[in-house]
């Protein structure tokens, strides 16, 4: 049988003459080997190949080495051949064939990650409202209206007698620039947590990451004795990046304790390298608030660690009702924080 590659795909051997003297110098020979090339064999020899790349090919020839079978390499228009004697043909055949069967899973590919929910519509039709609600409601912070006065998350109030601004001030956005990032954003990075922790899960989570990341930001700015002021969605979009770093992180983490492999300490922390990446890159322009971009995705990493070890623990999803009920609670916490915006 002839030999295949790790595709196994079958080499037809052709049999040529032995190489002429000029053609020599652009082979490369096991010259230690018995039999090597100071010697006439009177014999023909036969290829096995064509295979590429050459790293293949050299693999093939350190087999046919241990062996002490003589062999050359040979590039040909198709590709690498090895060139062995007519009579070692066979047993040169059977030890590559035996050398791929046993390396056709080396190295092991590393498993891809089961997404846990299907895809959903539920993220895209969330920030689909939120746009809805700027365009037909509040119409742009220039205005001055009612729903900014009341919603906005203004330190002093949210650290004193009003924290629910932290939750108002997620759906209100200055222009329409702001909200159609957001929207964008936001639909991408949601849609990939929801694969991890469901569409209810997920809006949960959003909700809880943006709101404590306005909380911090509110106590941050109280404490340097700024009056600061902020709105927007941005706070929970950048807590639905560190969801992902930190639920990437606790996912490779139990990979790694069931597969036995030990990961260097820069393979660790990829993921939130990467979630440092994006908040240098889209949460640092000039206008925007770069503190409830940094607390957002810290607050999304530290539910995301927590969310994390769920997942390592319970590997398939929980059911439909439950997200349900994740999802109501996600809605009714923004639709209660506006009830007691306006009532105040």
């Amino acid at each position: 049988m002839g030999a295949r590659d790790a595709a196994g795909e079958r080499f037809v051997p052709i049999a040529i003459l032995p190489p002429a003297r000029g053609e020599r110098a652009a082979m490369i020979e096991n010259s230690d080997a018995p039999g090597g090339e100071g010697e006439n064999h009177g014999l023909g020899l036969t290829a096995i190949g064509p295979v590429t790349p050459e790293r293949k090919v050299r693999e093939w020839a350190l087999v046919l080495q241990s062996s002490e079978l003589w062999h050359a390499v040979r590039y040909t228009h198709a590709g690498w051949v090895l060139l062995v004697r007519d009579e070692d043909y066979a047993f040169a055949a059977s030890s590559i064939d035996r050398y791929e069967a046993e390396n056709r899973d080396w190295p092991p590919r590393r498993p891809r990650e089961r997404p846990r929910h299907p895809p959903s519509m539920v993220a895209g039709v969330a920030f689909a409202a939120l746009a809805l609600f700027f365009f037909l409601v509040t119409g742009p912070a220039s205005g001055g209206g009612r729903l900014f006065q009341r919603g906005a998350s203004v330190a002093d109030l949210v650290v004193g007698p009003e924290p629910w601004r932290a939750i108002t001030a997620l759906t209100l956005h200055a222009d329409s620039a702001h909200v159609i990032g957001n929207v964008i954003s936001g639909t991408i990075f949601a849609s990939a947590v929801q694969r991890r922790l469901g569409p209810g899960g997920t809006a949960l989570a959003l909700v809880a990451s943006g709101t404590i990341g306005n909380l911090a930001n509110a106590l941050w700015h109280q404490s340097l004795g700024h009056h600061h002021a902020s709105i927007g969605a941005s706070t929970a979009v950048f807590g639905a990046i560190g969801l992902l770093a930190a639920t990437q992180l606790m996912l490779d983490r139990a990979h790694d304790k069931d597969s036995g492999e030990k990961r260097h300490l820069l393979q660790l922390v990829a993921p939130l390298v990467g979630g440092l990446s994006l908040l240098g890159a889209l949460g640092a322009s000039p206008r925007a608030d770069l503190g409830a971009h940094v607390f957002g995705l810290i607050s999304g990493a530290g539910i995301g660690l927590v969310a994390g070890l769920s997942l390592r623990n319970r590997p398939s999803p929980r059911g439909p009702l439950v997200q349900v009920a994740l999802g109501a609670t996600a809605a009714g916490l923004v639709l209660g924080a506006w009830q007691l915006a306006l009532h105040a």
